[in-house]
């Protein structure tokens, strides 16, 4: 477990942050991008379900996933299985959606439309489900087919994205979305897109004033705070490092599962 000790660095001036935190009593972890990475999300649950048993460890507990389970890993079926089946005793569990999750379901619906899904980790999403990938100059019919076969495979795994996953979850002043908020508006009152896919004023000014925006969809060299977001997405998928932050009225630290 490490405490920053520095604020990390973000282009332009680094938006206020909350002078305290209110988890409203609660001990938190805000699980970051997975992308098909089941044995560091395995490794990394067991880390948290450790900490939940500690003595020390005060409070309703919570643990939120930031989203993007999916692509570009090798295992993506997996992470959504363990997903839909995980229980940590005497622990909440919140699932956030990402943007590759939406993708994904755009892609079955509208495979020929949504096909660039492929592009950016839908092809391994694909191959976890013993799919064949399809060549960027497919016709349209195979894109259909091919959506089709994928449909009836993903199953009730659908269910599990479509009633499961929500776009942002609030407790205290502590806020936590996949791709962040606009600083322009509520915190009730934000796009659905903007907290899937993020926006340039959120990285450069952070989220709503008054809240701490912890989020993925980012990646960042090391979590970190960075005004008043917490970044928690550390490429699992390139680097090989899961992180976690573990929020409380206390603070914030972060869990490093390699």
């Amino acid at each position: 477990m490490r405490i920053p000790s520095l604020f990390g660095k973000s282009r332009g001036a680094p938006p206020p942050h909350p002078e305290f935190f209110d988890a409203d009593g609660e001990t938190l972890y805000a699980v970051g991008d997975i992308h098909g990475e089941l044995h560091l999300l395995e490794r990394l649950v067991k880390k948290i379900r450790a900490d939940v048993e500690r003595s020390q460890t005060e409070g309703e507990k919570t643990v939120v996933f930031m989203g993007d389970y999916v692509d570009r890993g090798p295992d993506s079926r997996g992470v959504l299985e363990y997903l839909a089946e995980l229980d940590i005793p005497d622990s909440n569990i919140v699932f956030l959606r990402g943007n590759h999750e939406q993708q994904m379901i755009d892609f079955i619906d509208r495979p020929y439309e949504k096909r660039r899904w492929l592009e950016w980790g839908g092809d391994e999403t694909l191959a976890s489900f013993d799919i064949e990938p399809l060549i960027p100059t497919a016709e349209e019919s195979e894109f259909i087919n091919t959506a089709k076969t994928f449909g009836e495979a993903f199953g009730g795994l659908r269910k599990f994205i479509e009633e499961k996953t929500v776009l942002y979850w609030q407790t205290g002043n502590i806020v936590f979305s996949h791709g962040g908020m606009d600083p322009s508006l509520p915190v009730d009152e934000q796009r659905p897109k903007t907290m899937l896919w993020g926006s340039e004023n959120f990285m450069r000014f952070g989220g709503p004033s008054g809240f701490w925006h912890v989020h993925g969809h980012v990646i960042h060299e090391s979590p970190g705070i960075f005004g008043n977001r917490i970044a928690v997405d550390t490429g699992a998928y390139k680097t090989g490092v899961l992180t976690a932050a573990r929020i409380t009225d206390n603070g914030c630290a972060f869990l490093e599962q390699t």
